[in-house]
């Protein structure tokens, strides 16, 4: 396979972009997209076991219960869950770059001397469908109705870029309400430079992922770091476009 390239990589922005009209279309995309993700996660982790990154399975499996929880979630906010999401949660379950117990992730770049340019890595997160999550985002939203039940409610997925290195930050990554292109909220790209696959100021969650993980190598906080350049190149060479 060759290695996705910028212009690939833009080419699928550019497909599930003119593809969001067609009822049909998009959900098949999404699938199979999410199962070149899924292949693409194994191919990283033998990569960055090479190299000794602390972080041993990038891929957390589907949550038994998931169905009931997706639900539940459902009935209590009386908003549906966007489609991509639910998706990944049942194609991949979920994806963790990042140690969130330890934080060994953390000590692994220092010890590179490679920093973020905010000073985190921002590895890919994507918090499966857990009982935790479940109960994080239920709470969020019974504040979010006594707040502020005006706005927009934000469905969470990952901790903010900061709260990943262990550093005090701010709100959580989350998606709006989209079915298949749902827009990534709290999220900008952190690193000394910006992906050349990024073209407009929003980013929907598939093209989060697939920039995030064919150009940045899972760590967008890090990209342009002269010292991470070689490693990124060496990871994502090869990696199957989705």
């Amino acid at each position: 396979m060759s290695m996705a390239t910028i212009s690939e990589i833009i080419r699928c922005h550019q497909e599930f972009a003119a593809a969001q009209n067609t009822v049909d279309l998009l959900p098949r995309k999404v699938d199979l997209a999410l199962q070149t993700c899924r292949a693409a996660l194994v191919t990283l982790e033998y990569r960055l076991a090479d190299i000794d990154y602390p972080v041993k399975s990038l891929i957390l499996d589907p949550d038994q219960g998931q169905a009931d929880r997706m639900a539940q979630l459902e009935a209590h906010t009386r908003r549906t869950i966007p489609a991509v999401l639910k998706q990944l949660w049942d194609v991949i379950g979920g994806i963790s770059f990042i140690d969130l117990d330890d934080y060994t992730h953390v000590d692994f770049w220092d010890g590179l001397e490679i920093t973020g340019a905010k000073e985190f890595c921002d590895g890919v997160c994507v918090e499966n469908c857990s009982p935790k999550l479940l109960e994080y985002i239920m709470d969020d939203f019974d504040a979010h109705q006594e707040d502020d039940a005006e706005s927009e409610f934000i469905f969470t997925f990952a901790p903010d870029g900061y709260h990943k290195d262990d550093i005090s930050g701010g709100p959580p990554y989350g998606l709006n309400a989209g079915e298949w292109l749902p827009l990534v909220c709290n999220f900008e790209w952190t690193g000394y430079r910006r992906p050349e696959s990024v073209n407009s100021m929003s980013t929907d969650f598939m093209g989060y992922l697939r920039t995030a993980i064919l150009e940045c190598g899972g760590f967008p906080g890090l990209l342009g770091h002269p010292k991470f350049e070689p490693i990124r190149m060496r990871l994502v060479e090869g990696l199957p476009a989705f």
